[in-house]
């Protein structure tokens, strides 16, 4: 489970394994997952982990895996390369991207190539079971990623954060708007896809992925080949 976490992550991975909280949960996973069927497979809960702390550019925070079978690969919103057509969260994304992007075509789903460029795709919460969306709510996964949030913005600043939905935005009082660019949307699902409210835009038409990169170039002298 825990076997490819990259080596910046370890200390603070480290102190989890004893908290009581994260014990408790790793004790009701394992339970979970011989009574049910969870995703994603239990070596790719924690693959978010492999990006080297030291060089995460951008965080984007998904709510839970999707709970369909073969496609949660342990990356918030993204899904294994065979699964077409994509998720329409995923596709409203891509979207968005070619818009800004005209040249942009992705040759599948899966986002661990944002990874590699050090986008941190985060889940809220890192399992969920067959056909039942935040089945693994109360948990403890909150909690985990709450302190992970915490931990990334201690260590690190300029780091671009781009919060999707309502979900995404309760984390904006843990961050430093005056160290990091802190870009709030509606969820890019269909249901908030062109909602907008009093302190976000709606995802659609938001320009916020040509910002991130503008952001980047200008604090980090490199941007996200989306």
């Amino acid at each position: 489970m825990f076997s490819h976490i990259h080596p910046s992550w370890n200390s603070f991975i480290n102190n989890e394994k004893n908290q009581p909280y994260f014990i408790d949960l790793i004790n009701k996973l394992a339970n979970k997952y011989q009574q049910t069927q969870v995703f994603p497979k239990k070596e790719e809960i924690f693959r978010v982990f492999e990006s080297d702390l030291s060089e995460i550019k951008v965080v984007i925070l998904g709510q839970d895996p999707y709970p369909t079978y073969g496609y949660a690969n342990g990356l918030c919103f993204s899904v294994n390369p065979e699964i077409y057509p994509y998720p329409k969260s995923l596709l409203h994304i891509f979207r968005e991207i070619k818009l800004e992007y005209p040249e942009f075509e992705p040759e599948n789903g899966d986002l661990n190539r944002w990874k590699d460029q050090g986008v941190f795709l985060l889940n809220t919460l890192l399992t969920v079971e067959k056909g039942a969306p935040l089945s693994h709510k109360n948990i403890g996964w909150e909690k985990f990623t709450h302190r992970v949030i915490t931990y990334l913005t201690d260590q690190h600043k300029n780091i671009v954060y781009l919060l999707w939905g309502k979900n995404a935005h309760t984390i904006e009082k843990q961050l430093n708007s005056k160290d990091n660019l802190i870009l709030k949307t509606s969820h890019p699902s269909p249901l908030g896809y062109t909602k907008s409210g009093k302190d976000f835009k709606a995802f659609k038409n938001s320009g916020q992925f040509h910002q991130c990169n503008e952001y980047l170039i200008a604090n980090k002298g490199q941007q996200i080949l989306w």
